[in-house]
């Protein structure tokens, strides 16, 4: 970036962002891995799948911490932050991995990856979060890419993991599956059974239950109304009117702040684009599925998504304390409510 560019974007930090942030700030959903962790490298693989999210194939806990201080130079950043979890991922490795970031980074709250398709024990289960210092499980994705077939959610959480997390108050973290994402019926029977079966678990759906625009959310947000262990993150979500509509039918206190490091660290901004979203970034980026770069002024795609929530916070008339909520207490709460040995 040129000196100018540079610049523009410190400008538009603080005269758009920083006004509204408290001193502290929580991203409620974030990476850190290897691929020396892998058992492949997915967009190296040649299927069509593989190319839904290219990034970088070494995300390091320095590198998450890095990210958000160029993010938020003038607040003291902490991340709720998890593996790769997906097939291509080795979970001893990974396991390790994030628990011995962790423990090095004292404002990183690690999620151990957990499903009943990984094939654990409850023994193992209680050991790595005993061991790892894990606040909770981030739900296994047993798939690539876009192809999310006829998953139910009821498949990705099984009996031991469904009473752990229940017994220990842990943070459950969803990306829902189906492509028609919590819009979609079965998606919706399956949260509610999730919150049924797992009532002193905090449940928090990832990027707004894959709701990343308002059509999107006006179908989906009905069914959260009514089951007050469950949460949205905003990790990738730029639409303010999409985060408006969840805010006038959950409230602010339901609605936690997160950017899905290192995807927001692109400089861009997420669109819909007729039925589908798109990333619209600067060149230099690898190629992948729904990117398109272009010549433009752009900045972090996390503060695209403060942006968001703070024109949905003004179009709600949210007061300060509930805005902080969303960038810190919010999340907070959720991390204390968990029961560790």
């Amino acid at each position: 970036m040129t000196q100018e560019e540079i610049r523009r974007e410190q400008l538009f930090y603080r005269r758009e962002i920083a006004p509204m942030l408290p001193a502290k700030v929580l991203d409620f959903h974030t990476h850190i891995w290897s691929s020396k962790n892998w058992k492949t490298v997915p967009w190296q693989t040649g299927k069509k799948a593989g190319r839904y999210m290219v990034t970088q194939p070494e995300y390091p806990a320095v590198q998450l911490l890095a990210d958000g201080r160029r993010c938020f130079p003038d607040r003291e950043y902490h991340a709720v932050c998890f593996g790769y979890p997906t097939p291509v991922t080795d979970w001893e490795k990974d396991t390790t991995f994030v628990a011995a970031a962790a423990r090095r980074h004292k404002t990183l709250h690690p999620l151990v990856l957990a499903g009943p398709d990984i094939g654990l024990s409850r023994e193992r289960y209680e050991q790595a979060l005993d061991a790892g210092g894990f606040f909770g499980f981030k739900v296994f994705m047993n798939w690539l890419g876009d192809n999310y077939g006829d998953k139910c959610v009821e498949e990705m959480f099984g009996p031991v993991e469904l009473a752990l997390a229940n017994e220990r108050r842990l943070v459950v973290m969803l990306h829902v599956p189906r492509s028609g994402r919590l819009a979609d019926p079965v998606v919706q029977r399956g949260v509610r059974w999730l919150a049924r079966e797992c009532p002193d678990a905090s449940i928090v759906l990832a990027h707004c239950g894959r709701c990343y625009g308002p059509s999107e959310m006006k179908a989906a947000i009905g069914a959260l109304r009514n089951l007050p262990n469950v949460s949205m993150d905003t990790s990738m979500v730029m639409d303010p009117i999409c985060l408006q509509i969840a805010l006038n039918e959950i409230g602010p206190g339901r609605l936690l702040f997160a950017t899905d490091f290192p995807v927001a660290a692109m400089r861009g901004r997420r669109v819909q684009v007729m039925d589908h979203w798109v990333d619209v970034v600067l060149p230099g980026y690898a190629p992948s599925a729904f990117r398109v770069a272009g010549e433009i002024h752009a900045t972090f795609m996390a503060l695209e998504i403060c942006l968001a929530i703070r024109w949905a916070a003004e179009l709600t008339g949210l007061k300060r304390s509930d805005v902080r909520g969303i960038f810190w207490d919010n999340g907070m709460r959720l991390l204390r409510r968990v029961r560790r040995s």
